[in-house]
Parts: C-alpha cells; structure tokens; sequence
C-alpha cells in the first residue's frame, strides 16, 4: 500500500525562500552523483568520518525513490518550519538536524549512511511541536486510489514510533538500506531543539504550538483536582441567601456608559466626539483604557486633533496595556515625534525613537526616525 502526504491545512505568512532552496541543492547535488563520483567520499562511513562527512551526506541520495520521498516530506513539512522560524534560523537548524542524526548513526553501526532523511526527521519533529493541531491531507493507492486526512500530530508520531520499532529490531543493521537510528535521532532532536526555543521565546509563540496544548492540559488538570477535593465552582459562600449582584455606584455607571458611548462613537466613525467622550472618561478614572483598536484609534485622532500631551498619555496607556502589539513600532515611532516636536521631552522621545528604529522597515519611517534622532542629540547637546 502506498500513502504519501500531499499538503498541510497550515496557511504559511511568509514565502520560505530557504527550503525551496534546500530542496534544489538536494536534486542539483543528485544530478552531479549521476556524472561525479563524489558518493564515495562525501558519504558518511561510520568506520572512518570525516567532519564534513556529516553535511555532506545529507545531500546525497541512493536513487530516484530515495530523493523523492525525502524531498516530498521536506516540502510538505519543510516549509511551515522555514515560515515559523525565518530562513537564517531554518538553515542552522536543518544542518544541526543532519549532523546529530548522522552521529547517532555512526554511534549505534557500521553501515555506511547517505540521503537527506535524519535532516528532514528533524524537520518533522519540529512540525509536531510548532503545529500539532494541523492535519496532513494523504494520498493512498492500494487497488483502489483516494485521498483522506489526518491530524499532523499522529502521522508524526506514528512515523516516530515505526522508527522506534525498527530501530530496536535492528532492520537497518540486517541490511535493510534504511538508517532507522538516524530517524529517531534527527525527530528527536527536531522536538526537543523547537520545544526548548519555544519556552525560551525565542520562537514566536501561539494558542496552537505544542506548549500551549500542554498549559491548557495542565489547567484542566489542575481544575479537575481541585474539583476532586471538595470544591464547587457552582455554589455561592452562604447558599442559603439567593446571589444578589453588586450596585453599581454612580461612578461606575457613569464609566460604563461613557465607555459604550465611546464606542458608538468609534463605529460610526465620530472620532472627534469619541475623544470629546475620552477626555470626560478619563477625568473621572484616569486609569481607565479602551479596547485595543479604540485606544489607539483615540490617540491618533487626539494627535490629529493637536491634543498632543493627551495624545501622548494615550499612546502611553496604549504601550502598556499591549506590549505584545504586532506595531508596536508605529506607536513607538508616533509617540517619539509628539515628545520631541511638541512637548520637547527629549529623553523619552529618544528611547521611543531608538526602540522603533529597531523594528521599523519601511525606508521613509525609518529616515524620519533617524533625522528626529540627530536633531534631538543636537537639543540635549545644546542643554548641557
């Protein structure tokens, strides 16, 4: 029975530049094999390796089938990893993946390995970790032909486990031609690598990565437990006085309907009775902050409106109540030119500043970032 998988239901952000390139370097370096003897030397002998025996073998591979299978599985899997990760990261980590595959199979035999599959191993691992709720669409023939799908999370797993398997019975030693070791090494190693990334953050992180599932797990597990012993979520402190909710005092009421206000002003684009609303709310609770998209909609137009101390409070609230906005550079880079053209705070206006520089891409932005930049030097300079 044949069963190959066709694609994945993970929408990709980005184009991965860097896998499409692995793939051609691995069928260009399959031609050369065809009219070069470079097998010889470039595959990784257990008996006697060389350091660059560990990448090379991982672009060689024994025939037509060999390339087509790894090339397939690192395409589909290839790329959601190259997106999530960017291209740089994504080339160290699949070279990282063929070297520690390629040294656990020269730990655990004596059979000469060549082909591509401990890297894109590797690459799996990463995918189970980074999207285990997708599902892999698979193509099947076996008298009959169709196409079925299944969840990412167990095709890897079960592909894990087969390895295991084999490894453990010794196939690969009995001639086999497959590097079962190799395998288990380069999944491993892809798992344990982007799970490690991702509770350090220095991958982004999601509601759907495998470290999310596990916080969420761990919550109803937690929940359950305290169910276990005696606690009813459902039941009042004293039951025997039916629940009556809190009144609200003046004040509150007055921020609610202020705050609903606020926001039928928004929708229906009233932006400046919006902020006629804003500035009474915040009269009345100056801690109070909008919705994300409201703030920020209200700090603009305070600035359009030459509000501009206001405008800066709001950005500020803005900044801290959504550290992790997705343009948090835009804000950074509107907050510093109100400090510095307007209210002349030059000290915060040059930490916003270089905090935007960082991330802005957008060439006029950033030369706007950098001239304010030099000007405000200049206004400290002149200071002292």
């Amino acid at each position: 029975m044949l069963v190959l998988p066709i694609r994945t239901d993970s929408r990709l952000r980005t184009t991965p530049y860097m896998n499409w390139v692995l793939i051609v370097l691995n069928v260009v370096m399959y031609a050369l094999q065809r009219t070069v003897p470079v097998v010889g030397s470039w595959t990784l002998r257990p008996s006697d390796p060389h350091w660059w025996n560990y990448v090379s073998y991982a672009f060689l591979h024994a025939d037509p089938w060999h390339i087509g299978g790894n090339m397939l599985f690192l395409y589909i899997f290839g790329n959601n990893v190259n997106d999530k990760m960017g291209n740089v990261a994504y080339l160290g980590f699949y070279l990282a993946g063929g070297v520690f595959a390629g040294l656990a199979h020269v730990m655990s035999t004596t059979v000469p390995v060549l082909g591509a599959s401990g890297a894109v191993a590797a690459v799996t691992g990463a995918y189970l970790v980074l999207f285990p709720r997708s599902n892999v669409t698979l193509f099947y023939f076996f008298i009959f032909f169709g196409f079925f799908e299944m969840p990412g999370l167990y095709l890897v797993a079960l592909f894990f486990l087969q390895n295991v398997f084999f490894a453990l019975a010794g196939l690969g030693e009995k001639g086999g031609g497959v590097a079962y070791v190799a395998h288990v090494a380069g999944t491993l190693f892809g798992f344990v690598v982007c799970i490690t990334l991702l509770w350090i953050r220095l991958l982004p992180r999601d509601q759907f990565d495998i470290v999310a599932l596990i916080d969420r797990w761990n919550r109803r597990r937690q929940y359950r437990d305290v169910v276990a012993s005696g606690y009813n979520p459902f039941s009042y402190v004293n039951s025997d006085k039916p629940y009556q909710p809190p009144v609200p005092t003046e004040q509150e009421s007055r921020i609610s309907e202020l705050r609903m206000a606020i926001a039928n002003a928004i929708g229906s684009h009233e932006l400046e009775r919006a902020v006629k609303l804003f500035l009474e709310l915040k009269a009345i609770d100056p801690g109070q902050v909008l919705s994300r998209q409201a703030q920020l909609d209200i700090a603009n137009q305070l600035a359009a409106q030459q509000l501009y101390l206001q405008a800066a409070e709001a950005y500020e609230q803005f900044i801290r109540a959504y550290p992790k906005f997705e343009q948090m550079e835009q804000v950074e880079l509107m907050l510093g030119l109100i400090y510095a053209r307007y209210l002349h705070q030059y000290v915060r206006a040059q930490q916003c500043l270089v905090r935007a520089l960082a991330k802005l891409h957008g060439e006029r932005e950033i030369e706007m970032a950098k001239s304010e930049l030099t000007r405000i030097e200049m206004a400290i300079a002149g200071l002292k």
